[in-house]
């Protein structure tokens, strides 16, 4: 899970499962900066389908949001030393461990039924199992399969994007044969997925062809990405102390310099840990650490011009990830 501990230890990961929610961070993706352009008039935009992944000194937890926005619902976890979540098809959730495995839930319904898990072993062509660890399990945009990225990440070779189906437990592996920058891959179709590759003071992208394997020359410059789950909008940031830029992705890959909106930082020191866009690309989502180490939550609608809209309540927390519910 992305903390605030990150700033100094950007390439470190530990495998204790208890204590500190610091001993759980996989790698410093909190290297960007975002926030907040002043609030919106209340109402307007609410945190309805918002799911955080939450770790305090000595606990994480998982909340989901539901119409009222000052009453998360605890949803269970699969293990305590969860470090990463994300949202597929019908509210499927997908969760990676400290030990580099993956679970995925039933759908969620949030305070109807309990949620229930299952680790997925998947297997490919020949019958083994990817060589793990695991990280970043990431839906595709129909959200019935997910991404991971697989190896060494904290030495940042010999990585390889692993596609898997849990339906069917199968794998199919992508060798990237170069640096790999500690992020989640992003989808942007059906059928593509960036990879943060080089070197976080130089980051460029990688775009993987899920279907052929293919490897082309992605945009340069972005540090943390997040896309709609339709892969249409895009949000991109180049390192800390940089703000938040909502684009459309075609003009993004283009290079075309154009933006929706741009969220700088709301004071000096405070660095963005994770950044989300709910489906259709209305809503971000940014979980932003305080000089102080402290982590809060903020939500900015596009509706409004992208201001802040929401202001999530998560207690006194050191580290979050940030999901958008899907259904569907």
């Amino acid at each position: 899970m992305p903390t605030t501990s990150g700033r100094n230890r950007s390439r470190s990961r530990s495998r204790h499962t208890a204590g500190s929610v610091r001993s759980i961070v996989v790698i410093g993706v909190a290297m960007a900066v975002a926030a907040c352009a002043g609030p919106a008039p209340a109402g307007t935009v609410s945190a309805d389908g918002l799911v955080a992944l939450v770790g305090t000194s000595d606990d994480v937890t998982l909340l989901g949001w539901g119409t009222n926005a000052d009453d998360p619902i605890s949803i269970e976890l699969p293990k305590r030393d969860t470090t990463w979540i994300a949202t597929g098809r019908a509210d499927v959730l997908a969760a990676t461990l400290t030990d580099g495995s993956v679970a995925t839930s039933n759908p969620v319904s949030l305070g109807v039924r309990p949620v229930t898990w299952r680790p997925v072993r998947a297997a490919g062509p020949n019958g083994d199992a990817p060589e793990g660890p695991e990280y970043f399990a990431t839906w595709d945009p129909e959200g019935g399969r997910y991404a991971t990225l697989a190896g060494n990440l904290a030495g940042g070779d010999a990585i390889r994007v692993v596609l898997v189906d849990p339906t069917v437990a199968s794998a199919f592996e992508i060798a990237l044969d170069q640096p790999v920058v500690a992020a989640p891959p992003t989808w942007i179709d059906d059928d593509r997925l960036v990879v943060i590759t080089g070197d976080t003071d130089r980051p460029s992208s990688t775009i993987v062809d899920a279907t052929t394997g293919g490897l082309a020359e992605g945009p340069a410059g972005a540090r943390l990405l997040a896309a709609s789950a339709d892969g249409h909008r895009i949000a991109t940031m180049a390192g800390r102390g940089a703000p938040v830029v909502v684009r459309d992705t075609s003009g993004w890959l283009a290079g075309d310099g154009s933006s929706l909106a741009s969220i700088e930082p709301p004071d000096v020191g405070s660095s963005a840990i994770a950044i989300a866009l709910d489906d259709g690309g209305e809503r971000l989502a940014i979980a932003w650490a305080a000089a102080d180490g402290s982590v809060s939550l903020a939500v900015h609608g596009g509706a409004s011009d992208w201001r802040r809209v929401a202001t999530p309540q998560i207690g006194s927390a050191q580290g979050a990830v940030v999901a958008w519910r899907r259904g569907g």
